[in-house]
């Protein structure tokens, strides 16, 4: 005879069961429904969007014509609700259904993406990555546990508050300028961001877009072991935006030569000195062997580093 498992045994298989399964299996027992929202739910990928949630790699949608969509890879499955519940309430039954009374998630990667923030329950997500959008990041804290800070990543839009602690803490940040009046808007706080490693998406990236940076650090300093690398959504001219630079600053560049990185871009790269102890490598890279995006690094090392034999892969 088979022996039942203790509840200690069953929190255990259940925190740790694919968590689509997990709450497919408990969706058909009144027992478990009862305590599966009190035991931990770990999550690779946790989207949250207005009517949409991504649960790793299913996707539910409800749309106001009284259905809902799951998507799986290629695989589609569409369902009904009930013609007398409307849209709002539908969506707040999904929110209410995946997310609300969870305090104990753990997403290692968790996007933020909806507008109607009002209408979420209590839960609560600890995660390693964090993607905000359509938001600052002090709308969503509450739904945050603190232990997730400091991030290993964080992306965010450049209107957020770049000098808020859990920004400047984030271990690398990504920075979206999709929207160039925002871009100009923001433009004093980006050029002085203080984060070590940050990546910023232009939606057309732009000589300027680079130069300014260069500019600001001449005349500011940076700190070494500083890395920035600036990309744009669809074809950026990368090589034309070195020659640019490279032509800008002619009198006082040298060369970076025999460097080890077959991701180099054709253009060739260069260094500027900076202050007496530190100069600014500048050069074109894509962004992986498979990738045909490029884009444009700016790294602050020592002065006394050998551009010669200078490793730039990764950095």
């Amino acid at each position: 005879m088979t022996k039942k498992l203790s509840y200690p045994g069953l929190k255990c298989v259940l925190e740790y069961l694919e968590a689509n399964r997990r709450i497919h299996i408990t969706a058909r027992s009144p027992a478990l429904r009862r305590i599966e929202k009190s035991i931990p739910i770990h999550l690779e990928f946790l989207k949250i969007k207005e009517g949409n949630i991504c649960v790793n790699d299913i996707q539910m949608r409800v749309y106001p014509y009284n259905e809902i969509i799951l998507k799986k890879g290629e695989k589609r499955y569409d369902w009904d609700y009930p013609v007398n519940l409307e849209h709002k309430q539908a969506v707040e039954k999904l929110n209410e259904y995946y997310l609300g009374g969870r305090m104990n998630i753990y997403a290692d990667d968790l996007w933020f993406l909806n507008r109607q923030i009002d209408s979420f329950l209590k839960f609560n997500v600890k995660t390693n990555e964090l993607t905000v959008f359509d938001f600052i990041l002090n709308d969503i804290l509450e739904y945050i546990n603190p232990n997730s800070f400091p991030l290993k990543e964080l992306t965010i839009e450049c209107y957020d508050d770049l000098n808020h602690p859990h920004i400047r803490s984030a271990n690398s940040l990504r920075i979206l300028l999709m929207r160039d009046r925002e871009k100009h808007e923001n433009a004093a706080k980006i050029v002085s961001i203080q984060n070590k490693n940050v990546e910023l998406s232009y939606k057309n990236l732009e000589f300027m877009d680079v130069m300014v940076f260069i500019q600001y650090w001449m005349e500011n300093g940076k700190e070494v072991g500083t890395t920035f690398s600036c990309s744009g959504y669809g074809y950026v001219p990368v090589d034309g935006i070195l020659n640019q630079l490279r032509n800008e600053f002619n009198e006082i560049m040298s060369e970076l030569d025999g460097v080890s990185d077959k991701n180099l871009t054709g253009t060739p790269g260069f260094s500027i000195p900076l202050n007496s102890s530190s100069k600014i490598l500048v050069f074109g890279r894509r962004k992986s062997e498979n990738v045909s995006n490029e884009e444009i690094v700016l790294k602050v090392v020592s002065s006394q580093a050998d551009d010669g034999a200078m490793e730039l892969k990764n950095q």
